[in-house]
């Protein structure tokens, strides 16, 4: 780290700095004379922004500026750029084409060690803060230090009333506030060793005192290099024999880096390439011919759950190793990795690395430095991993394309597959998307001639597809007491256990349920900071948001009526699920898989470990039992309530239901045994249940299409949406309002709606109020909401405006 320490002439360079903040826009700065390293696009910097430093990265370097005054660089970060040219100029068009910050997106490329981080950190100036015994128990601990951060503050789950009283002291001047670099916490891991010095004086002759050091050097003389650590584990007590040898100038004491392994450090045995079957030969040899031809393709590998999709993964990687290139393999959820990541390192030893957010920061570092420095040459990874430092890259995988989990969530709001696909074509790499139930976006672009379809219809080894059963919740014998429990599953599932196979259900709905009423005023327990009902977790006796996270325990009285009243439990989550069959299949071992159950880095890695040491019968989970798994013991499936997300406001709750469904049902059977799927719905004519029970994907697309094109929503159209949200909900009214006038400027092949109440209409304490653009290009999207967004809106202090481009959910 290179400070400042004189001010740079007006000859210094100029350069344009990237600010890891929700800003469109970068910012000049001088670069002082004194700093030893060239301005160079990708050097990371702090420099001065209003009254504190932020973090940035150097975009460009140019001789002068257009602003005459400019302030200078306080400090780089490094001495050679952090961010190949190639990964800079990817970032630049995910920011442009999101309506993203450069700086946000430059963020998001740097593994967790490395990225500009900045945090707002509180001082109380006050010895005792008014209000204090009124704050909750997390606070009161709290707020007596000498500082703490935002996140600090948030981990405490404040309340309504904590939020207040804490402005209520930044407007009185009790508490300080101030945004500033959080630091580089992590450094590289360093181990001391050891090796003989050259030319060398040999040992004097052997007396008693001796013994130890020649012991050490009869070692050195066998094997140049050992690490100190080991000398002292072979030689007992060596740690004096290796200081006075070093004294000596015999040996010499050097550092050497040790990376940090998210994987385990001993390598699984080699494992053999499995032969082809026809389709999975066909389809390997198209992205064969197109890897040894050098040019940008990009594939979608469509092909039924179980039919092999990941033995061609593994013949591509092959070759475009044999090319000497290096290859990215990208998964939706960490959920997929531990199972994927073994199987490549049965083929691929220790040229695999993995960079995804399940890992602690040390790990991520480390791995992202493998990478960088050449010692690492298949990436696998969830989404963030697109940004992974590869040099010469030559193919691109990812698999269950469809999933939205490949869509970011907060800022930068890039798409993983979609920036995948762009790396790729400026790469000039193959690309192959894989998935049982292709998104209808990616299926139009078959149709468009923009990729080129690959095709595995049936499962590996003459496998068959699973009997799939709709059971009509309408009209189905159900068990007394279990509203969400048909006879026949529960037959289904005892029949499993008697002849030792395993069982999967799925309800995709965490927590005990999703509504607590009082039986006598109708009183329901929602968030304060958003418009939802707050969850009952049984185990933990507490009511919990699902959005913000805030909890509080289960009242013993109603706080409406206050009576003493059980109160009624209405809905069904996959804890509830747990105790009932508990109590009704008492010799079943059973498995939660959740995100209340995964507790620690390899959870999920034990989990499925037991899973296919057949340590559990009976597997009960969300989204993450519907992922791609391969457990050949599991020959039944049963689907509780298939019409959750049917009932979503959300034009692609129909494809997500089927995608699902059909996702689930292809957990069962993948061994020698056939597979059986129940699917309970009070829905069952849905087009979305019947396609799935009928295996028919092409039905469901011609179907799903139709209505999307007489819609004009995607594929057919582009869609922005765009959400003013404020404490205060007549202001979000009025900023959404101040845009939709905007609106009416802009070109006409562009369409509106709005402004309406969001679906989640109060979200994080602040109302939510949206317009939704649509339009034939993204072009045409993008120049409306440069129009709608220039000149910025006056915003108020928590109040913001944020666009998504391609949005995956309406929400």
């Amino acid at each position: 780290m290179q400070k400042l320490c004189s001010q740079p002439s007006h000859r210094s360079p100029v350069v344009e700095v990237a600010l890891n903040l929700p800003l469109r826009k970068t910012f000049d700065y001088r670069w002082p004379d004194d700093f030893p390293q060239a301005p160079q696009p990708g050097i990371r910097v702090l420099v001065p922004f209003g009254n504190s430093k932020r973090g940035g990265m150097v975009v460009r370097s140019k001789p002068t500026s257009e602003h005459p005054r400019l302030k200078s660089v306080s400090e780089a970060l490094d001495e050679q750029p952090a961010l190949a040219l190639e990964l800079l100029e990817l970032s630049r068009w995910v920011a442009e084409y999101y309506l993203g910050s450069w700086g946000e997106v430059l963020h998001a490329a740097m593994p967790g060690g490395l990225g500009m981080r900045m945090e707002t950190r509180f001082w109380p100036l006050q010895k005792t803060l008014p209000g204090y015994e009124d704050l909750s128990t997390p606070l009161q601990k709290l707020v007596p230090r000498e500082s703490w951060t935002q996140k600090d503050w948030q981990h405490a789950q404040p309340t309504v009333w904590d939020e207040t009283r804490l402005e209520q002291w930044l407007r009185d001047g009790a508490v300080r506030k101030a945004h500033q670099p959080a630091g580089i916490k992590l450094k590289p891991r360093m181990e001391r060793w050891v090796r003989l010095r050259p030319n060398a004086a040999p040992e004097s002759p052997p007396t008693k005192r001796k013994t130890k050091r020649i012991e050490v050097l009869k070692l050195l003389e066998q094997t140049p290099e050992w690490s100190w650590k080991a000398l002292q584990t072979e030689v007992s007590n060596a740690g004096a024999a290796l200081r006075k040898l070093a004294e000596e100038g015999k040996i010499e004491v050097f550092e050497r880096r040790i990376f940090r392994r998210f994987l385990p450090q001993a390598l699984p045995e080699r494992a053999a390439y499995l032969t082809l079957n026809l389709a999975q030969a066909e389809a390997f040899s198209e992205i064969d011919r197109n890897l040894k031809s050098r040019t940008y393709q990009t594939f979608l590998l469509e092909g039924v759950t179980g039919s092999g999709k990941t033995e061609v993964y593994l013949h591509a990687v092959r070759t475009a190793r044999k090319l000497g290139k290096s290859c990215l393999v990208l998964v939706p959820e960490i959920a997929l990795t531990p199972q994927l990541v073994n199987r490549f390192r049965t083929r691929f030893g220790d040229e695999i690395a993995v960079l995804h957010s399940g890992m602690d920061d040390g790990e991520r570092l480390d791995e992202w430095s493998r990478v960088r420095q050449g010692l690492a040459f298949i990436v696998i990874g969830a989404r963030s991993a697109v940004f992974a430092p590869l040099e010469n890259l030559g193919l691109i995988i990812l698999d269950e394309e469809h999933d939205s989990s490949y869509k970011q969530g907060e800022s930068p709001r890039y798409h993983g597959r979609d920036v995948a696909i762009m790396r790729g074509y400026r790469c000039g790499a193959t690309v192959v998307l894989g998935s049982a139930t292709p998104s209808l976006e990616s299926v139009h672009n078959v149709v468009s001639g923009k990729y080129t379809p690959l095709t595995l219809p049936e499962r590996v080894e003459q496998a068959e597809l699973p009997e799939i059963r709709v059971l009509d919740l309408r009209n189905t014998p159900r068990l007394p007491g279990s509203p969400f429990l048909s006879e026949s599953l529960l037959a289904a599932m005892q029949e499993r256990l008697q002849r030792r196979e395993q069982t999967i259900l799925f309800l995709n709905r965490r927590g005990y349920a999703p509504l607590v009423l009082c039986p006598d005023c109708q009183h329901t327990h929602t968030c304060p900071h958003c418009s939802l009902s707050l969850v009952l977790h049984q185990g933990i006796g507490r009511l919990r948001c699902h959005q913000c996270e805030f909890a509080q325990p289960l009242p013993s009285r109603c706080p409406g009526c206050r009576t003493e009243r059980p109160p009624k439990i209405i809905g069904v989550g996959t804890e509830q699920v747990e105790s009932e069959l508990n109590l009704r299949l008492p010799d079943a071992r059973i498995l939660r898989m959740d995100r209340d159950t995964l507790h620690g880095k390899h959870a999920l890695s034990r989990m499925y470990e037991r899973i296919r040491q057949h340590e559990v019968d009976l597997v009960i989970g969300t989204q993450l039992v519907t992922k791609g798994h391969d457990f050949p013991e599991v020959t039944l499936v049963g689907v509780l309530l298939a019409d959750l997300g049917l009932n979503l406001p959300d034009f692609r709750a129909s494809e997500r239901t089927f995608q699902l469904l059909t996702q689930v049902s292809g957990r069962a059977g993948r061994g020698t045994k056939p597979g059986e799927v129940i699917i309970q719905s009070y829905n069952p004519r849905h087009h979305s249940v019947l396609c799935a029970q009928t295996h028919d994907p092409s039905g469901f697309r011609k179907l799903e299409l139709a209505r999307r094109d007489e819609l004009r929503l995607p594929p057919f159209q582009h869609l922005a949406l765009v959400v003013c949200a404020s404490p205060d909900e007549r202001r979000a009214t009025q900023l959404a309002d101040q845009l939709a006038a905007r609106l009416s400027a802009c070109n006409p092949s562009v369409r509106w709606s709005g402004p309406t109440e969001a679906p989640f209409r109060k979200l994080r304490s602040r109302y939510r109020v949206q317009l939704l653009l649509r339009a034939a290009r993204p072009s045409l999207l993008r120049q409306a909401l440069k129009r709608l967004l220039e000149p910025e809106l006056s915003l108020r202090r928590n109040e913001q405006v944020t666009v998504d481009v391609d949005p995956v959910d309406l929400l």
